[in-house]
């Protein structure tokens, strides 16, 4: 029997409101006083977060984040809890 590798993180997850924040404060730096986006145009911030936190299953998680509109780092940011909220 295949143990559970942990849950999905979705946006009425106990823990999606720490996973916005880190995503966040890694995707949106302030320079010259100006507001400036790090995405890369893929999910490496977003893999990156999910690996470090506890009991999530990052493929599943990513799977999930790539169907409601998280085709990459800032489209999370912008376009999940939104489209999931208005299911």
């Amino acid at each position: 029997m295949k143990s559970n590798p942990g849950e999905v993180l979705t946006p009425d997850h106990r823990n999606w409101p720490t996973f916005r924040k880190r995503l966040d404060d890694k995707l949106f730096i302030y320079a010259n006083n100006k507001l400036n986006n790090r995405c890369k145009g893929d999910l490496t911030l977003t893999i990156e977060i999910l690996e470090s936190m506890k009991n999530i299953d990052v493929p599943e998680t990513v799977f999930f984040l790539r169907e409601y509109g998280g085709a990459c780092d800032c489209k999370i940011s912008e376009n999940v809890a939104r489209i999931w909220n208005n299911r």
